[in-house]
């Protein structure tokens, strides 16, 4: 999903996706705000890809103990 970071005049920022042609946040926000909301959107996907490490499908590379030993040699 393409997104473009905006900055408005007043130095406050918003992320504009071209999926919905629309920004994502109600208002512009601050930096700091910014970096924290987008590296919290980060932590939370990939806590979502580890979890799927204790399923039958992972969508993470897996290798079994015994590959790795071998590989290791």
């Amino acid at each position: 999903m393409p997104r473009f970071y905006v900055k408005n005049k007043e130095n406050k920022w918003n992320i504009f996706s071209t999926v919905v042609d629309d920004f994502l946040y109600d208002n512009f926000v601050s930096f700091d705000y910014l970096i924290e909301a987008v590296c919290n959107e980060t932590v939370e996907t990939k806590k979502e890809e580890l979890k799927t490490l204790l399923t039958d499908k992972p969508t993470l590379n897996t290798m079994s103990y015994k590959e790795a030993m071998e590989r290791k040699k």
